[in-house]
Parts: C-alpha cells; structure tokens; sequence
C-alpha cells in the first residue's frame, strides 16, 4: 500500500509566460506562492451525453468536448520589505488583467489593462504529484473585513496537463511579508472624500474568464472587465453625508484604501470614480451601520482603480 499524501504537503509555484501557453518553468527558489485555503479541480469542463438508442436499459456514457483545470486559493495582502521591490503575488495580479509598473526604490504599481494581458504557468505539486497549468488566467478578489488578515482570493483557469510524478520542492517565501490586521492602527478606509468607520470592504476586479475550444483553439481568456465591491461602516447624520440621497443620485467619488502602519509593507488601493449603489441598513455592536455596493468606473479607461505597493 502506497504511504498517504498529506494535505500540508502543497507547494504552488506560479510564473509570467512569456508566450502564452508555453510553460514558463517556474521554480521554488523564485516563484513560490505563500498560499491558504485551496481548492483544487484538476479536471473540469464540458460533458456531452451520447444517448444512443440501445434494446435495452442502461447509461450510454459521454464524451468530455472541452477540458480545463480550476485552482482557487488566498493570498496574504501585504507589502514589500523594501520600497521598489516587487511583491510575491505579481504573477497573479498581472494574470488577473493588471499591468506593473515598477518605480525602483518607490512603490510598484498594478492598473487594469484591456489589450496586451497576461498569462501565468502554476505548478501543483500536492507530495509526490505535480500538476501543471498553463494558460493560467484568473479573476481576482480583496477581503479586508476589521478585526482579519486582508487577502486576495483568485481563481484561475488554466489548460488540463495530466499529473506526472516528482519530488516536493522546496519553497522560499522571502517576497512575502507577515501580514497586518486590519484595524485603526493599520488600516484607513476613505469613501468620497470621508474617513469611515468600516467593519467590511469587499473589492472585485470583475473579471470574465473563459476557456475556449473551437476549430483549432484551445485557449483561456478574459473578455470582459466590470470591476465591484461593497463597504460596511457606521452611518453618519445626514448633515455630514447622506449616503442613501447619494446612492439615489447614483453620485461618484474616490475611494482609498491604505493598509500598513509604516513606510514599508504598505498596501493601496485608489479609485477615483467610484459609484454608490443601493444601501442597506444594519447593526453592529448596537450602531446603526450601512452597506452599499460600489462600481468602480472607468474616466478615460484602464484607470478605474489602482494597487500600489511598497
């Protein structure tokens, strides 16, 4: 009997193709994903029932017409050790659709791009068994509720390799650095021009990703891009914001979004044309709070939103 392969044994490697579709060798001294809460399908997609009329009963089985693999996992959102170093998780917002760019001894900085995206290569090696995905592109999604770690959970969809045997390898995870709490000493929340008192903010680069199989193609892509979120907080008297008037105006304004105390290990996001849709009233430790979806808006294009890190 074969020993078990225990779960705690993942190790993800994740890498930017240079050509996509053409495995980009990731290794573990350099593309090692600090990762939690996976969920793995080696195998999805399309089944067509065959249905063959038989003189007796039975299942005719089916034919799988289109084959993908899905990886969804998190990832700690943090920042740099040094400003201008480019984080770990990289490959992943440039996969989700982001362009980077890097201001040495700065920030680095990632915007949402429509021609030219990127494709990433993850490799799954679960003890003994590597599974590779090539193709990799992902929608990605930022959870930062109060009193939690913040993290981006992506999803990718990549093309099916078969498993193939290997050792486990090594992991460094040196780009990753120890996460904040999201709190008031790390953490400020501004929603058209007011600090609010949030309990949840929930962001969603929106992206449509689909795998193609055609008449010679068999490719991943994203084809649309409708960035959302949604934000809990206190409410306020009216005479200071009144948000539900402002939800019923359909009104716009920036959004920022700042985690990490210091000058380092800091984390971004800016908007700057952020529309408040319909809220709803709650309550939190007895205070009337509210929570209304947010649409991030284009101005000119690709700049509906912005993730800086440094």
């Amino acid at each position: 009997m074969s020993d078990p392969i225990f779960i705690n044994q993942t190790v993800i490697l994740a890498k930017v193709e240079a050509v996509k579709g053409t495995d980009s060798t990731p290794t573990a001294a350099a593309n090692a994903l600090l990762i939690s809460d996976v969920t793995f399908t080696p195998l999805e997609g399309e089944e067509v029932e065959r249905n063959n009329i038989r003189p007796f009963f039975g299942d005719g089985g089916s034919t799988m017409v289109t084959q993908y693999v899905k990886l969804a996992f998190s990832v700690e959102y943090a920042g740099v050790a040094a400003a201008g170093d480019v984080p770990g998780y990289e490959p992943l917002l440039r996969a989700g659709g982001a362009s980077v760019t890097v201001a040495a001894g700065t920030d680095v900085r990632f915007a949402p791009v429509t021609q030219g995206q990127e494709s990433v290569t993850v490799y799954i090696a679960v003890g003994p068994n590597l599974q590779k995905i090539t193709a990799g592109m992902l929608n990605v999604k930022l959870s930062a509720a109060a009193k939690s770690i913040p993290k981006l959970q992506v999803e990718i969809t990549g093309t099916y390799k078969a498993a193939t045997a290997g050792a486990l390898p090594g992991a460094l995870y040196t780009k990753f650095q120890d996460p904040f709490g999201v709190n008031k000493a790390n953490t400020t929340l501004d929603l058209h021009g007011v600090p609010v008192a949030a309990s949840g903010f929930e962001f969603d680069f929106g992206n449509v990703v689909v795998k193609r199989d055609m008449i010679n193609v068999d490719s991943v892509a994203i084809t649309d891009r409708k960035s959302k979120g949604s934000v809990t907080f206190d409410n306020t008297p009216v005479a200071d914001k009144n948000w539900v008037e402002l939800a019923r105006q359909g009104a716009r304004g920036p959004l920022h979004l700042k985690h990490g105390p210091g000058a380092t290990n800091v984390v971004e996001l800016i908007a700057p044309n952020v529309q408040l849709g319909k809220p709803t009233f709650g309550e939190l430790d007895g205070i009337q709070t509210i929570t209304t979806p947010l649409r991030f808006i284009p101005v000119l294009g690709n700049d509906e939103w912005e993730i800086v890190v440094r």
